[in-house]
C-alpha cells in the first residue's frame, strides 16, 4: 500500500501539515538510524510526495535518506521530481555503485537534461558510470539543442514494420513493458521511415489477421528534430495528443516527445514569460547574490523610472492649474493607478496569448477592438463613480466632470495600448514580453497624467 497524502479532498493546511508530520517522521527515523523502518515508510510514499518531503530535509541529510529508498524504479521517479541543487547533492554524496543503479531506471531524455544541466566534471563523472549503450544514447541526444524537439524527445519510443498483422503488434507491446509510453503505435517502412500511427485502441478493436498498413493513419502529425520546443508544446495542445513523434531531416523515426515533457515546457514558458513581464528572469531565482538580482531588476525600473521623470515633466508644465485648483492633485493617483492597472490585464492577455499561440498577428485588429470596448466599459463605470466622487463630496461639479471624463479616457485608452504594443513588437521581431511591461507603464503614465490636464484645462477654461 502506498502513502499519498493527497488521496483525499483537503485543504493546503491540512496538506501542509500531514506533510510536516512525515518530515518529522523521516527525520526522527533517520537520527535515530532506524534504516528498516525508514525503508518501510519511504517505499510506500507516492514518488512526488516523497520529492517535497526531500525538500523539506537538512540538505546535508538528504542523500542519506534518498539511498534508503529500496525501490530503485521508485527512486529513479523521485529523483527525476528534484530540484537541481538536490538533485546535485544526491549525486555528490551517494556511493558511485548505487547512483549508477537509479540513474539505468531515468528516461533517456531526463538523464540527458541532467547530465546537460550539470558542470563539466560531475557530468563526466555520471558518464563513466553508464553503461556503453546508455551513453550513445545520452551522447546522441545532447548534440540537439536543449530548447528544440531533439533536445525534448525521448529515444525510448515503440515503433513496428507495417508489414506486421495485429496479433503479432500486440504480441510485440505485451514484451515492450518498460517502454516510456505506448498510446500509440507508429509505424515504419524498412529504412525506418514514418509511414503511418495507430492507436491502441484501433488496434484492439481491429481483426488480429488484418496488417498493420490497412489499419494505419498514414497523415501522422510529426515534428522535425530541430522544431522548437515551444511549437511542438503548442501541437500537442492544439490537437490534444499524448505523444509527438521525432523524424530527421530524411523522415527517420528517432524519437518521441511524451505530454509531461511538454507540460513542463510549457511550465518553463509560462514562469519564463511572467518573469520577464516583471522585469526579471530566471536567474534570479537561482541566485542569492543581491547586486546580481539588482542588477537583473535595474532596467526594467530605470524604464518604469524615465516614465515617472515624464509624468512629473508634465505636471511642472500645468503648474498654474494646481496652483488655481489644488484638488486636481488628490485625484492624479487614483486616475493613474487605474488605468495602469486595466494596462497590465489587458497587456498579460496578449502576451500570454502570442506566447501560447491562441493570438496571431491576424488577430490584431479584432483584439484592439475587444479590449476597446472592454477598456471603455470598465472606463465608464469608474468614470460615473469617480465624477459623482468628486461632485457630491468636493461640491463640483467641473472637479465630477474632469475626473470622469479622464478616468474614461485613460482606462480605453490604456486597454488599446496594452494590446497595440505587444502586437508591434512582434512584427517589430521583439519579445513583447520584455518590451511590454516597461513600455506600456510608461506610456500610460506620461499620457494619463498629460491627458488629465489638457482636459481639466478644457472644462475649467484655463
Amino acid at each position: 500500500m502506498q502513502i499519498d497524502i493527497k488521496t483525499e479532498p483537503q485543504t493546503a493546511a491540512s496538506y501542509s501539515i500531514k506533510k510536516k508530520r512525515l518530515v518529522e517522521t523521516i527525520n526522527r527515523l533517520y537520527r535515530r538510524n532506524a534504516r528498516v523502518s525508514l525503508g518501510k515508510i519511504l517505499s510506500r510514499i507516492h514518488p512526488a510526495d516523497l520529492a517535497a518531503i526531500l525538500d523539506e530535509l537538512p540538505l546535508a541529510d538528504v542523500a542519506g535518506v534518498f539511498n534508503l529508498i529500496p525501490d530503485k524504479v521508485l527512486a529513479a521517479d523521485v529523483f527525476n521530481q528534484l530540484s537541481q541543487t538536490l538533485c546535485k547533492q544526491v549525486i555528490a554524496q551517494s556511493p558511485a555503485e548505487t547512483i549508477a543503479v537509479v540513474l539505468k531506471h531515468l528516461p533517456p531524455d531526463d538523464l540527458a537534461d541532467l547530465i546537460g544541466d550539470l558542470p563539466e566534471e560531475q557530468s563526466a563523472h555520471l558518464m563513466a558510470l553508464l553503461d556503453l549503450e546508455s551513453k550513445r544514447e545520452i551522447e546522441s541526444l545532447l548534440k540537439y539543442d536543449p530548447s528544440s524537439a531533439g533536445g525534448i524527445m525521448t529515444t525510448d519510443f515503440f515503433a513496428l514494420p507495417q508489414t506486421l498483422t495485429v496479433e503479432e503488434a500486440i504480441e510485440n507491446i505485451r514484451g515492450r513493458e518498460n517502454v516510456e509510453m505506448i498510446f500509440y503505435l507508429y509505424l515504419t517502412d524498412e529504412a525506418g521511415h514514418l509511414v503511418g500511427v495507430v492507436s491502441l485502441r484501433q488496434l484492439l478493436l481491429a481483426p488480429p489477421g488484418a496488417t498493420l498498413r490497412a489499419i494505419m493513419n498514414p497523415s501522422v502529425l510529426k515534428v522535425s528534430t530541430d522544431t522548437d520546443e515551444t511549437t511542438v508544446a503548442m501541437l500537442v495542445d492544439k490537437y490534444r495528443l499524448l505523444a509527438m513523434p521525432v523524424v530527421d531531416d530524411e523522415n527517420i523515426l528517432v524519437g518521441m516527445v511524451t505530454v509531461d515533457d511538454v507540460i513542463d515546457v510549457m511550465e518553463e514558458e509560462t514562469t519564463r514569460g511572467m518573469l520577464k513581464m516583471a522585469g526579471t528572469s530566471e536567474s534570479e531565482i537561482f541566485t542569492q547574490s543581491t547586486f546580481k538580482i539588482a542588477g537583473i531588476r535595474l532596467p526594467w525600473l530605470f524604464a518604469a523610472f524615465l516614465g515617472g521623470i515624464g509624468a512629473t515633466y508634465v505636471i511642472g508644465r500645468y503648474e498654474e492649474i494646481l496652483a488655481q485648483i489644488i484638488i486636481l492633485s488628490a485625484f492624479v493617483p487614483v486616475i493613474i493607478g487605474m488605468a495602469g492597472n486595466v494596462g497590465v490585464q489587458s497587456a498579460t492577455v496578449t502576451v500570454r496569448g502570442l506566447a501560447t499561440g491562441s493570438i496571431d498577428l491576424r488577430d490584431t485588429t479584432r483584439l484592439i477592438f475587444k479590449e476597446l470596448r472592454i477598456g471603455f466599459l470598465l472606463g465608464t463605470f469608474y468614470g460615473v463613480i469617480l465624477a459623482l466622487f468628486g461632485y457630491f463630496f468636493h461640491d463640483s461639479l467641473l472637479l465630477g466632470q474632469t475626473v470622469g471624463l479622464t478616468i474614461l479616457i485613460n482606462m480605453t485608452g490604456a486597454a488599446l495600448l496594452a494590446v497595440a504594443l505587444p502586437m508591434l513588437f512582434v512584427r517589430l521581431k521583439v519579445d513583447p514580453a520584455v518590451a511590454t511591461g516597461p513600455f506600456v507603464t510608461t506610456a500610460i503614465d506620461v499620457l494619463g497624467v498629460l491627458n488629465y490636464f489638457l482636459i481639466a484645462s478644457l472644462i475649467y477654461g484655463l
